[in-house]
């Protein structure tokens, strides 16, 4: 916990001088309280959750899934940091880095930040549709995976990101490839290795993304450590009402072969009401049957007003060899 604390406030230290060189070097902000610029790039999220669930070990249960405070804002015109903060559970950093953004087609991150793989990995949480991730991103792009890494899909290291041949507002390529410790966040490496990780995407209409990522490292000390390869590939439609998303995406850790699908529908019934249709599989080891899940979710979101989000879930989950579970989620999402 002090390491934790002792992190933050080096953090926090640092934004406070990033604010104070912008004021210096903009002459019509010389006279802008610092404070007050630091204020207005602060961001929050509280998030608290309802289960139900009528499993044999059964679920009833509330929670506070989530209670981030983030900074972002500019070093430079061609240059920003950010920084999130989870305070629920075991207080972490989850995103800290800075962005270099000269052009559009090239970019450079560096830092601690969601790996770049998949079309779902990127989402953040107020824009992901569900409530939880489908089954084969949690289990092969780091939030409870395969290999043992639980870091909520992100990793420490440096990606080159960008987009390039542009058409009216949108641009038909677009790329993000990077090079990380492989352990998760907020740990260093214990190998000689780095993983690799990239998404290449096409857009041939605005509306329209087609997809290839691949994921190729090793996790565990030096000498012991073990392959950890996936690749994937996914198809997104979305227009102002309707959304269509769908990946298929294959693992190998060490020795146990891994793959899974999704396909999710999405449409807003009224501008602040989108209903939900998805069918989930994942094979989280393809020579065990009885580690083979599906589940069929239904969903309902609610956008009442700007900063607040009402989202339920149920969700029918088949498995081999096990009897079948109801499961009911209500998350509540206040944006500040």
């Amino acid at each position: 916990m002090k390491h934790f604390l002792y992190s933050f406030y080096f953090f926090i230290f640092f934004l406070l001088i990033f604010s104070k060189t912008e004021a210096q070097d903009k002459v019509g902000d010389k006279s802008e309280n610092i404070v007050t610029k630091l204020v207005n790039r602060i961001s929050g999220t509280v998030n608290m959750r309802y289960q139900y669930s009528d499993a044999d070990e059964g679920m009833n249960s509330f929670d506070i899934r989530r209670a981030r405070i983030s900074f972002k804002g500019d070093v430079a015109s061609s240059v920003d940091y950010h920084l999130n903060v989870e305070f629920a559970g075991n207080p972490k950093i989850l995103d800290a880095f800075v962005n270099w953004h000269s052009v559009n087609a090239f970019n450079i991150k560096a830092g601690e930040f969601k790996v770049p793989f998949s079309l779902e990995n990127p989402y953040s949480v107020h824009v992901y549709e569900m409530i939880d991730n489908s089954m084969v991103i949690t289990g092969l792009s780091g939030y409870n995976d395969v290999s043992g890494i639980s870091s909520n899909g992100r990793d420490i290291g440096v990606s080159f990101h960008g987009k390039f041949f542009p058409v009216k507002d949108y641009s038909v390529y677009e790329y993000s490839v990077g090079l990380f410790n492989g352990n998760g966040i907020n740990v260093s490496d214990n190998n000689k290795s780095k993983d690799f990780a990239g998404t290449f995407c096409v857009h041939p209409l605005k509306e329209i993304t087609l997809s290839i990522s691949h994921y190729n490292g090793s996790t565990g000390p030096q000498g012991e450590n073990i392959q950890r390869v996936r690749t994937g590939g996914g198809l997104r439609y979305v227009n102002n009402k309707l959304l269509v998303r769908s990946e298929y995406i294959y693992g190998k850790t060490g020795d146990i072969d891994s793959d899974g699908y999704y396909v999710v529908a999405g449409y807003f019934v009224h501008p602040k009401i989108q209903t939900l249709l998805k069918y989930d599989h994942f094979r989280r080891d393809i020579s065990a049957k009885e580690t083979w899940q599906t589940n069929y979710i239904a969903g309902i979101n609610y956008f009442p007003v700007k900063n607040f989000q009402l989202r339920l879930n149920y969700s029918f989950r088949t498995t081999v060899d096990s009897p079948d579970v109801n499961h009911v989620a209500l998350q509540f999402f206040a944006l500040f």
